[in-house]
């Protein structure tokens, strides 16, 4: 996680001060996007670095097609996550690469207006990343109630119920969830819902915490 935390600044200082959005979509003759773990993949070098030893399972963006058997987001959906293109998911046999256990923190890396360091009032105490065992590239604080019936959720907590998250000075922190939420709100610069977000509180979210990571 430290490496992957590290790319994310690295890119920050090679793109004024900016950091990567969490799926940059464009349109050709269709629309199309890639995720930010596609564009810190060469910061990173090693593919690696992206699984989790304790975690129970890996995924990438491409589950959602092999699974559902329809891109995420109309048009090609994605074309790069990690390592795997779509040129990789298209190929037969599939070639499964580029698979991962860490996600960004959507509260900020959905929006173009808070990917710049200038916007983190205290950088020190807010998620860049966090463990997760979910395909998808971001995950916000209102995932945390999610249940797939295993008694987990999609946020990952592989280490005695607790989780590794990154921050955005780039240090690295073991956390239980709750300690993500109060007494201070990690995933933000305040518990506001971001725009487009759907809505909660953070006594809900302690309230929804999935019982094996109490």
């Amino acid at each position: 996680m430290k490496q992957i935390n590290l790319s994310l600044l690295m890119y920050a200082q090679d793109y004024d001060e900016t950091f990567p959005i969490n799926r940059r979509f464009g349109w050709d003759t269709e629309l199309y996007y890639y995720t930010w773990r596609w564009v810190v993949q060469p910061y990173i070098k090693s593919e690696g670095v992206w699984h989790c030893p304790s975690a129970p399972r890996r995924l990438n963006e491409f589950w959602w097609p092999d699974v559902m058997g329809s891109p995420f987001i109309g048009g090609r959906g994605c074309i790069a996550d990690v390592t795997m293109t779509l040129d990789d998911f298209n190929a037969n046999p599939r070639r499964w690469k580029g698979l991962a256990n860490y996600a960004a923190n959507g509260h900020w890396n959905w929006y173009d207006e808070r990917l710049m360091l200038a916007y983190f009032q205290k950088p020190a105490s807010i998620i860049s990343i966090l463990e997760t065992r979910d395909p998808w590239p971001d995950m916000e604080a209102w995932t945390i109630p999610w249940d797939f019936g295993d008694g987990y959720g999609g946020i990952g907590c592989f280490h005695n119920k607790a989780g590794n998250w990154g921050f955005v000075d780039g240090h690295v922190k073991w956390l239980r969830i709750q300690a993500t939420l109060a007494p201070e709100f990690m995933w933000d610069n305040d518990a506001t819902v971001p725009p487009y977000q759907p809505s909660f509180t953070v006594d809900g979210l302690l309230n929804s915490i999935p019982p094996c990571f109490r």
